[in-house]
């Protein structure tokens, strides 16, 4: 018998900026279909193809729908009664020791009931995590600079004369953006690529300019040092930052042929930077992406690059700005989760392989949901370690990820179109509606519910608010004017903010002013022994480590620029072994014309379990502000197999 058809808007919950707001149908005889909302302002129709694959996760045949419980070397199908009685119990006996009870909340799905399980722990007093694997140097730079995280509304980019797309990979990510500069160079908008290659950009480009990984502050800072020199940073400009004597003297202690150096940048490219900054009246609109704060000098990179689009006149008015990113709770009030406490201890999330051999008193306790924290850290080989050696693990997970695979409790989750929430984006301003459209498998749950029962199950009961109350309260702000159910039905909702971020160059600090970067760290020098920077990139296939086993078979594939030197002693029709200070893996060698010879690229997200992870090559180590993950500045080497 035929299925009924069906028509429903949902949302993508998972840790894009795109944030999508989604069709779902399905056919005469039930097969669902995606596609993009094209009522919506930034979806518009479109969406990017991990978003057109998602039924292939959702319907995987080794998805995770019922729980287990670890039974020796085993885990074992259990009932939901004894797997969530079991995490109770060790709750219980901890509940004085709220320290040694250890609670990792990643950002696998996104939400406003999504922040359950922090608002159980929090109440509980039990320890947290710290500090960012992602975005948090370049939000902490930004914040440093403008006094906040805003920026202009995408649709701005319509007005500008020019952009500069300084680091983003937009076919690998950044679906959207993608669409909107592909339409802005039709219209004659030119378009200038700066980054060390090996992207795909070239059909958004009109110009490059290649760099040394790690190495954007240099570039900028001699362009900066120019305008200098040259009197060419207007009055007004000066007027708005503080600082700018203090970065004058810097930039004048240094010469420009050291700082083109530096960054492997020729004076031509200078000048091909200065001509797309100065040129256009103020409106070249400046893109800016994440790999450029993945180094431990990240925090500069961007503001120096800020300093540049601050100083040269591109800021604060329409067309111009700055693209990072702004807060995906900007929009909606999701606090509820952090309200309930404070947590006893935190742990730094990039160097957590060590916090946990360190933690004093240790984690006998661990709850993780919305990260596969063993497989995303540096020095993933020390964390797995680490991990095992805590006393009950509680993974919420559809799939055995490296992490789950270590767990004493798997507990299986719904995915996206099976749990309901309200979210926000950060790269736009609409708020979308996920809708439950689909029931989860098997016995699998909402997060939600899994929470609200074990806090019902412990011995001092931990009620959460109801559901409703938190939605609504979701979007009780001062920038949305929807109902729940009007956001229900329609999907999404834009919040009330302006174009124009800094308009009139009124910034986020007290004093109204731009804070200028005030110092120019250098950059180590590459060694003999670790003589190529590790890049590993997002795929455009798979979202991080979401990709499924048959696609990691053999050796991972590693990328290096036809004139890498390290090239003259391999073999790369045979496989190679890449190698850092931290672990060794078997690779293929590919090369790709366009990337930086002092760099290997490799796709990131690949498992433990198939030996296609990169994290074990890599250290632990912070960027600047933020306490970020510097994964990007690891140096690493390619060598024979024996």
């Amino acid at each position: 018998m035929a299925a009924h058809p069906l028509r429903a808007i949902g949302a993508c919950t998972l840790d894009c900026p795109g944030c999508c707001s989604l069709v779902v149908t399905t056919d005469a005889e039930g097969k669902p279909h995606v596609s993009g909302n094209p009522d919506h302002p930034f979806t518009q129709g479109s969406i990017c193809r991990k978003g057109r694959r998602m039924f292939e996760r959702l319907h995987a045949p080794d998805r995770v729908t019922t729980p287990l419980v670890r039974q020796g070397d085993a885990l074992r199908p259990a009932s939901w009664d004894a797997a969530l009685g079991l995490c109770a119990t060790r709750i219980d006996a901890l509940r004085d020791m709220p320290e040694r009870i250890l609670h990792i909340r990643g950002f696998g799905f996104r939400g406003a009931l999504a922040e359950a399980s922090r608002y159980l722990f929090r109440s509980l007093g039990a320890s947290a995590t710290r500090g960012s694997l992602c975005d948090e140097a370049g939000l902490a730079a930004s914040e440093l600079d403008f006094g906040d995280n805003d920026q202009h509304a995408p649709a701005d980019l319509a007005n500008a004369s020019a952009i500069v797309n300084w680091g983003k990979d937009l076919t690998r990510s950044s679906h959207h953006l993608s669409l909107i500069v592909r339409e802005r160079r039709k219209a004659g908008i030119p378009v200038l690529t700066i980054s060390p290659g090996g992207d795909a950009n070239d059909a958004f480009t009109d110009a490059r300019i290649r760099i040394r990984p790690g190495t954007d502050r240099f570039l900028a800072a001699a362009a900066l040092r120019r305008m200098v020199i040259a009197g060419d940073i207007p009055p007004p400009v000066v007027a708005a930052c503080t600082g700018f004597e203090h970065l004058r003297a810097l930039l004048l202690a240094h010469e420009e042929s050291d700082l083109l150096h530096t960054c492997d940048a020729r004076p031509t490219d200078l000048e091909l930077l200065l001509r797309w900054f100065r040129s256009n009246g103020g409106r070249t609109a400046t893109l800016l992406g994440w790999g450029m704060q993945r180094h431990v000098a990240g925090g500069e990179n961007v503001r120096w690059v800020d300093a540049l689009a601050m100083l040269s006149g591109n800021v604060g008015h329409a067309g111009g700005g700055v693209y990072y990113g702004i807060s995906s709770s900007r929009n909606i009030d999701s606090r509820w989760g952090k309200e309930a406490g404070t947590p006893a201890r935190t742990l730094c999330l990039p160097l957590l392989a060590h916090e946990l051999e360190q933690a004093d008193p240790p984690v006998d306790f661990v709850w993780v949901d919305g990260s596969n924290v063993v497989n995303q850290i540096p020095e993933a080989t020390r964390a797995a370690k680490a991990f095992e050696r805590c006393g009950f693990k509680v993974v919420v997970d559809a799939f055995l990820t490296d992490t789950a695979r270590r767990a004493d409790v798997v507990l299986p989750c719904a995915l996206l179109l099976e749990r309901e929430d309200i979210l926000g984006s950060y790269q736009h301003d609409n708020v979308q509606y996920a809708a439950a459209i689909f029931p989860p498998p098997g016995a699998a749950r909402e997060d939600f519910d899994i929470i609200r029962d074990l806090g019902a199950r412990l011995s001092s009961p931990v009620a959460l608010p109801p559901r409703e109350d938190i939605l609504r309260r979701a979007i009780d702000t001062p920038h949305l004017e929807v109902s729940l159910e009007e956001l229900r039905e329609r999907g999404f909702s834009t919040a009330d903010r302006p174009q124009v971020a800094y308009e009139g160059m009124r910034f986020a600090h007290d004093d109204g002013k731009f804070h200028l970067v005030d110092r120019l760290s250098p950059e180590p020098a590459l060694t003999q022994e670790y003589p190529l920077y590790l890049l590993t990139v997002v795929r455009a296939t798979h979202l991080h480590s979401q990709m499924p086993e048959d696609a990691q078979q053999g050796q991972p594939t590693v990328h290096v620029a036809p004139d890498c030197t390290t090239l003259a002693h391999l073999d790369i029709t045979r496989p190679a072994r890449l190698v850092s200070p931290y672990g060794e893996m078997p690779v293929r060698v590919e090369t790709l014309p366009g990337l930086h010879p002092d760099a290997v690229m490799m796709g990131r997200g690949g498992w433990l379990a198939t030996g296609w992870c990169p994290n074990v090559l890599i250290g632990a180590r912070l960027t600047d502000v933020g306490e970020g993950a510097a994964y990007y500045s690891q140096t690493v080497r390619l060598e024979k197999m024996d």
